[in-house]
């Protein structure tokens, strides 16, 4: 890693990739890939031992959850975690009075919400490093994992091109055209113009875009968005909030926007596919099975096999998406022991 020596993120935050450098990025990514290889030789790297985090989530997850608890107790640290809606925060005490007491129990807090907002007034209330695990905005440490991912696969980033089929202004979307357009890699968003991201992301975006050479772009042509893609991305096209009263309209407007067989045959003959997951590409979940419920009769006919991805091309060798989800523990290692490492450790001069 070139001058990593010289990249110090110690103490930092970790809110949003648009406040990192090219290179503070990719020493993240280059950092993940060190600790998945000491993980797959069974070397102990408990760097961060006697250090503790608490997560703080709002809503319920799986991968986001086990995999910072994971990463956490490689490092040798604790962590503790806390529904913040079931807890009731801010109901006895005010919000600010917690995060306080938080400030001094803990190395690190690890936030995930629905306001993107309220992470960044965290922000001001303590001293100890923040930490997205993903917000209405963003969800940096997804993007790590992808990078590795991405990586991994074709051996370089920059000159690459990423299209992401479906709401193209959505959280990841959102994370990866920030991401993309810092690192090289050519970002197209594709569905329809009314799910847009808002101005001032599309121009943050291509600002970053400009200066590192890369090329943002929104379209409603999916041909125009999947030629020469070298990475195909989805994500699901509700909330896991709305599974009890799913949004039939968006879905119905989303549904030329799938990833079939035919998009993938559309793009480079090396593409790969990815996705954040969960993903709705079959009937065997009892989210899918509700879903489908409560379609309206007109809609009963379409081929759902899958919603934002078919089931063949989830299960195809160009899916990478168990790839993604594995290396999310190493991304979160190198985003936590970049920040809480006391000092600089033996073990960043092997890099």
């Amino acid at each position: 890693m070139e001058n990593k020596m010289d990249i110090d993120l110690r103490k930092r935050n970790f809110i949003a990739l648009k406040d990192f450098s090219e290179k503070e990025i990719l020493y993240l990514i280059d950092l993940a890939w060190h600790f998945k290889d000491l993980k797959q030789k069974r070397k102990l790297h408990k760097y961060l031992e006697g250090q503790n985090i608490i997560l703080l989530f709002e809503e319920a997850s799986t991968r986001t959850r086990t995999s910072f608890e994971i990463a956490a107790a490689d490092l040798g640290m604790s962590s503790s975690f806390i529904n913040y809606t079931k807890a009731c925060l801010g109901e006895n005490e005010s919000i600010e009075d917690t995060i306080l007491v938080f400030d001094r129990y803990y190395d690190g807090i690890v936030y995930r919400g629905h306001e993107q907002d309220l992470l960044e007034k965290l922000v001001k209330i303590t001293d100890v490093p923040i930490y997205n695990a993903m917000t209405d905005m963003f969800h940096p440490s997804q993007m790590i994992s992808d990078m590795l991912t991405i990586r991994e696969k074709f051996g370089h980033l920059k000159g690459l091109k990423l299209a992401y089929l479906g709401y193209p202004g959505d959280i990841m979307p959102n994370s990866l055209a920030i991401t993309c357009s810092k690192l090289g890699i050519d970002f197209v968003g594709c569905g329809p113009r009314e799910f847009f991201p808002g101005k001032a992301l599309v121009n943050l975006s291509r600002k970053f875009s400009d200066k590192y050479d890369s090329d943002v772009i929104y379209t409603e042509d999916i041909r125009q968005a999947v030629k020469d893609a070298d990475i195909i991305y989805t994500d699901m096209w509700l909330a896991l909030t709305e599974k009890n009263n799913p949004p039939i309209g968006r879905i119905r407007k989303l549904y030329p926007y799938r990833v079939t067989d035919e998009v993938m045959a559309m793009c480079d003959k090396d593409a790969i596919f990815m996705h954040c997951l969960p993903a709705f590409h079959d009937h065997k979940s009892n989210l899918a099975k509700k879903v489908l419920a409560k379609f309206p009769d007109d809609m009963k006919d379409c081929d759902f096999n899958g919603m934002e991805v078919t089931d063949s091309v989830f299960r195809s060798e160009k899916s990478m998406v168990f790839d993604q989800t594995e290396n999310r523990i190493p991304a979160v290692k190198a985003i936590l022991y970049s920040t809480l490492r006391l000092d600089s450790d033996l073990d960043l001069k092997t890099l």
